[in-house]
């Protein structure tokens, strides 16, 4: 990994930060990208939805979420 943060590869969204992805029928803007060592899950993205503030975060394979566990 050499201290970076590996995001979502195989998808023909962009999904680095700062980007715009759909997940379901949300359009949302990638804030950043949490990893999650140690705990098996893939590594959890913070999004939030520009037109109404809303925070998301999303878990690939597990699924989007309200808000930002901080």
């Amino acid at each position: 990994m050499n201290g970076e943060i590996e995001m979502i590869t195989r998808s023909k969204q962009d999904w680095t930060q700062g980007s715009t992805v759909k997940v379901g029928f949300l359009t949302l803007e990638v804030v950043d990208c949490i990893p999650t060592p140690g705990d098996f899950r893939p590594d959890e993205y913070r999004l939030w939805n520009p037109a109404n503030g809303k925070k998301y975060t999303f878990t690939p394979h597990h699924g989007l979420s309200a808000g930002w566990d901080v």
